[in-house]
């Protein structure tokens, strides 16, 4: 449920970009900007905090990020100008930065013999989130208006700060290493987990940052667009839990490939797509790999490195996510502005289709020598 609570925060913005374009007057490259500034701020805060929870404060990070999450909500409800929704992605970019690394070590060190599960079922809360955070925003702000969902989401919030207090402790290995990154960067098999899905994570910020504009242009209300990516996300809660101890027994690599690749002519898809209930059917496609993709990164990331590094690796994985999906969501505004959506979303499935190639290129003498990332691992 914590992690639902971060994911909630991340997923009600999502629904209502159409409505700050239309309400506020932003533009779709000032609204790109106001997204990309999240990511990159969860990408410094993955990068520099998630080590921390490593070294024994994976508790104490849970609960800053929850503190963070509350700060955030309250000042998108107050804000009116581009900045201060600006600073507010920000601070919720670093409360996602040291919250959710520190809960998937917790889930990861718990039961490394049944991690692929338990990971996919967090994948399930994690994404249950997203998916509740556009609908819950889109059906508020259409019945109280654009504020409300906001302060909504910060009273939600806020009423689980009990248990973040009551959490146990950890039990895994904690780890004096300084130089975490460059620890991980050297692991090839961290190395192909990460390349596996830059595609998807390309995928991710081109959604977060025009997905609710194309909609909105299409002549959906806000209510749909929450639909939709509660629609996408939804075989999720009830995949995830098998797609994670799938991954874990016959290889997270050979699951994310398969997955980003079935994804490929979806998004390719959507450039052409005029039709809602077109556009709804191939979101139900695409939504099925997801299920399988989101569980195998972090269950790959998780096997490639050790419990003393479990935080780190999934900061880094969250991290790249971050820096990625920032990158695209500056661009993907002006270039939908200026090109239309065809070349967004082609371009898109280009680039998943070049880095699942590299990625199983690179995955060669990972192979060779059985690694558990490509054959899988029981324990």
């Amino acid at each position: 449920m914590l992690t639902s609570m971060a994911t909630i925060s991340m997923g009600g913005i999502f629904a209502l970009l159409g409505e700050l374009r239309d309400e506020l007057g932003f533009t779709e490259t000032e609204l790109g900007l106001m997204v990309a500034a999240g990511f990159f701020a969860g990408f410094v805060a993955q990068v520099g905090l998630a080590r921390f929870s490593d070294r024994g404060h994976s508790n104490t990070m849970i609960r800053l990020g929850l503190a963070l999450l509350v700060a955030s909500q309250l000042v998108m409800g107050f804000a009116s100008s581009l900045w201060a929704f600006i600073a507010a992605r920000v601070v919720l970019g670093v409360a996602t930065g040291v919250f959710l690394p520190a809960i998937r070590r917790l889930v990861i060190v718990s039961d490394r013999k049944n991690m692929g599960a338990n990971v996919g079922m967090l994948s399930a809360f994690d994404v249950g989130g997203f998916v509740a955070g556009p609908v819950v925003a889109g059906l508020v702000a259409h019945f109280f208006g654009l504020r409300a969902p906001f302060f909504v989401l910060a009273v939600a919030i806020a009423a689980f700060a009990p248990l973040a207090v009551r959490l146990p402790p950890d039990p895994g290995v904690t780890t004096t290493e300084r130089q975490v990154v460059r620890v991980l960067l050297r692991i090839r098999a961290v190395q192909v987990v990460l390349l596996a899905v830059v595609g998807w994570f390309v995928m991710i910020g081109t959604f977060e940052s025009i997905w609710a504009v194309l909609l909105a242009d299409l002549g959906a209300e806000v209510w749909f667009t929450g639909v939709s990516a509660g629609i996408i996300t939804l075989p999720m809660l009830f995949l995830a839990a098998f797609s994670g101890r799938f991954a874990q027994r016959v290889g997270p690599l050979k699951v994310s490939l398969v997955g980003v690749l079935w994804i490929a002519p979806c998004v390719a898809a959507y450039g052409y797509i005029n039709s809602l209930s077109v556009i709804v059917v191939v979101a139900v496609i695409h939504g099925l790999s997801d299920a399988f993709v989101f569980p195998a990164n972090q269950v790959g990331i998780a096997l490639a490195a050790g419990d003393d590094l479990a935080a780190s690796a999934q900061g880094l994985m969250g991290a790249t996510l971050q820096l990625v999906g920032g990158m695209v969501a500056l661009v993907a505004g002006g270039v939908y502005e200026q090109w239309g959506r065809e070349v967004v979303f082609l371009a898109n499935a280009g680039i998943i289709v070049v880095f699942a190639g590299i990625a199983a290129w690179m995955a060669r003498p990972l192979a060779a020598e059985k690694h558990s990332v490509v054959v899988g691992a029981q324990a």
